[in-house]
């Protein structure tokens, strides 16, 4: 069974938006298929990479290592993402550690056939769109981690890690605390108040969010709702 027919749903990824099915049929086709074990890492750090990677299904986490040896969760990529177009494009090393926190297929596209579809206006258009993204999503996140109170930046990393699938992954709350910046003890506290709302549940492998109206009106009351919306929206 070839790529397209097994992942139906790749043809949405936002880096395939306006291209003829056709088109977008013969890439997912061309790429390579990889599966990747939950835990185990894509990427490290550092690596030089010859191939963009779309997820096709799964999720990734994507983190940093500081010249100091302090790591920071950078997001989690989901269905239809794309990783490591730039490191591909420009040849320059990974700038982050990628994991797959649970089963995961990646669709390889190598350097080669990159540079074909670039070719493409279209293909152009949504790469340019996609680094936009990035570059509103870091200032958003920035602002956020900078003036928000630790319940606030809480309630919106609930929201980010998720991306609407109601699950967030994380191997324990200290996870979360590292993620957001603050102590376990403050995490604990806010998810406590969470659940007893009826806004999320406590799972084995995270958290899952029940309403996420509720943790938008949770947001507002600390005073947050309006960002809340702008980064995830």
């Amino acid at each position: 069974m070839n790529n397209s027919a097994r992942f139906p749903n790749a043809s949405r990824a936002n880096i395939l938006r306006d291209l003829k099915p056709e088109e977008q049929s013969r890439f997912i086709d061309s790429c390579q298929l990889r599966s990747y074990k939950r835990g185990s890492v894509i990427l490290n750090q550092g690596d030089p990479t010859s191939y963009m990677m779309m997820i096709a299904e799964g999720r990734v986490e994507v983190s940093y290592l500081s010249e100091t040896g302090y790591q920071s969760i950078i997001y989690h990529a989901f269905p239809g993402g794309v990783l490591g177009a730039v490191e591909t494009l420009s040849g320059r090393p990974c700038a982050g550690t990628c994991k797959a926190l649970v089963d995961t297929a990646i669709l390889m596209c190598k350097r080669t056939n990159l540079y074909e579809m670039m070719r493409s206006p279209i293909f152009v258009r949504n790469q340019a769109t996609d680094l936009h993204d990035v570059l509103v999503h870091d200032n958003r996140y920035k602002s956020i981690d900078q003036f928000f109170t630790a319940e606030q930046k809480i309630c919106v990393y609930l929201e980010k890690l998720s991306a609407g699938d109601a699950t967030v992954f994380m191997e324990s709350q200290s996870y979360l605390a590292d993620v957001v910046g603050c102590s376990r003890q403050t995490v604990n506290k806010e998810l406590g108040r969470l659940r007893q709302q009826g806004v999320i549940e406590t799972t084995k492998t995270g958290v899952r969010i029940l309403d996420y109206a509720a943790l938008s009106r949770r947001l507002a009351e600390l005073g947050g709702g309006a960002e809340l919306r702008a980064a995830t929206g």
